[in-house]
């Protein structure tokens, strides 16, 4: 199921956005940023006198992130504009994220901060996981592949890190989330589709995301996605006016922060490659990306 805003014609300025993301020099800091807890944040509570150590925030809980502020929540409600996938994976010898661009699919290769690649992973289907040298499956096992969803968020009971209810308004703010583990993206994969059987754009359903706990086999713990289909939001001029506006902001986002990862893959790929080399493969994507 498609999760793009639907657009009728180039009079529509969404339609034009789309076609055409518009450049930018500003960073959006005014998108909040969400999380889901994978350690407990643990507090202190007072229970027969005593003051027990205990989890005030258990895993699975949201963390999000606007600006300077930062509050938590055990549950929100999203809508789903739309997203893009990327590959991520964290350097600890240099202590930076690195990233390819974010894009529709990863179907094609994706240049990434490098200088290269989709970060060393192979291209296309990989038939036969065994078959892989053991180096390969590493750097695969490393550089995540992440799906980022962009849309609205409304948290109804804000908390603080002591996990006591706060004030604050936060209704259909514009949000980023990264999702990566498979338990999460199962389940807003089951929503997408309980949606897509409303005969209704994503856009336009209230999903509400929880969260739960989950262990691999080493006894580490991690948090994951739990979501499940709300109310449907009722289509009007005005709400449609709202996406509009979000959406673009979103575009522009995915300019700014690809405009980012290509400056570092120019500058790090002219080090590792001849100039001439780098033109043809930087003529080879960009080919393939037009035909996609």
């Amino acid at each position: 199921m498609s999760t793009e805003l639907a657009t009728t014609g180039s009079s529509n300025p969404l339609a034009e956005l789309i076609g055409e993301p518009k450049s930018t020099t500003q960073s959006r800091s005014s998108l909040a940023r969400v999380n889901v807890l994978s350690t407990a944040i643990k507090g202190e509570i007072e229970l027969g006198g005593k003051k027990i150590k205990t989890d005030v925030l258990p895993v699975g809980s949201y963390k999000i992130t606007l600006g300077d502020d930062v509050f938590y929540a055990e549950s929100v409600e999203v809508r789903i504009i739309t997203h893009r996938f990327q590959f991520q994976r964290w350097n600890a010898s240099t202590n930076e994220m690195e990233k390819s661009v974010m894009s529709r699919s990863t179907y094609n290769d994706l240049k990434d901060s490098t200088g290269g690649f989709n970060l060393g992973r192979p291209s296309g289907y990989i038939e036969d996981w065994n078959a892989l040298p053991e180096a390969t499956k590493d750097i695969i096992r490393n550089a995540k592949r992440v799906k980022i969803f962009m849309g609205t968020l409304t948290v109804n009971t804000p908390l603080d890190d002591t996990g006591t209810p706060i004030s604050g308004e936060y209704v259909d703010i514009p949000f980023v989330m990264d999702v990566k583990n498979n338990d999460s993206l199962k389940s807003l994969t089951a929503t997408d589709k309980a949606i897509e059987r409303k005969n209704v754009k994503s856009h336009m359903a209230k999903v509400i995301l929880r969260g739960e706990e989950g262990s691999i086999p080493t006894g580490a713990t991690y948090g994951y996605i739990t979501s499940s289909l709300g109310e449907l939001v009722q289509e009007s001029d005005e709400d449609t006016a709202a996406m509009m506006k979000v959406a673009s902001d979103f575009l522009d986002y995915v300019s700014y922060s690809n405009g980012k990862i290509m400056d570092l893959h120019n500058e790090r790929s002219n080090i590792s490659m001849s100039k001439e080399d780098a033109d043809l493969v930087g003529s080879i994507i960009n080919v393939e990306e037009a035909a996609y």
